[in-house]
């Protein structure tokens, strides 16, 4: 079996932690009983409780945006590029609310908190995302459908307790509005 590099435990560590504990209440001492390595090991990989934090976060959000890129280059219609973007957005919210149930809220508002940058790059390339799909149904408001799809799958993550309800509105949702996108408005009255 291969050995696991203390990079990736403390990083698991970290993630379980903050998922047991929430944001507030974990502390390095935690990371470090969890891990199960010296302290200064833990420093080495992890640093402060922010630092760990933000390699949490980096290291959910990354792969999440290569996913969400994979599934805007994937091909089928706008309406199914744009749901496969937003379906991976909620996946990571749902994969957290499995993890922590009692923690998923705090958790997903410390991220905006304390890793903001991190944060606005990765919804900044969901934004171009679903966009990009958009702007063939409606190259005039392409900017406008995806802030809304985007805000309204930000709705679902508030509480994912039923992630198949979740699924299933996210569907509809986007539905809804690139289908709607297709349709001309009626002509004013004369």
């Amino acid at each position: 079996m291969p050995k696991v590099p203390s990079s990736q435990i403390v990083l698991d560590s970290a993630y379980r932690c903050f998922c047991r504990n929430g944001f507030r209440r974990t502390t390095i001492s935690d990371i470090v009983e969890e891990a199960q390595l010296s302290r200064p090991t833990v420093y080495k990989y992890a640093g402060t409780k922010d630092e760990a934090f933000a390699k949490v976060i980096r290291a959910k959000l990354e792969p999440a945006g290569a996913a969400a890129e994979a599934a805007a280059a994937a091909g089928g219609t706008a309406e199914e590029k744009v749901l496969g973007v937003l379906t991976v957005k909620l996946e990571v919210a749902i994969r957290l609310w499995r993890d922590s149930p009692a923690h998923a809220y705090e958790l997903l508002s410390a991220a905006s908190a304390h890793t903001p940058e991190l944060v606005t790059a990765y919804m900044d390339r969901l934004t171009e995302l679903v966009t990009g799909p958009l702007a063939a149904l409606v190259p005039d408001t392409a900017d406008q459908a995806a802030g809304v799809l985007l805000t309204f799958t930000r709705g679902l993550e508030d509480d994912l307790r039923d992630p198949e309800t979740a699924r299933r509105d996210l569907r509809a949702g986007v539905r809804m509005i690139t289908r709607g996108a297709l349709s001309r408005p009626a002509p004013p009255p004369a």
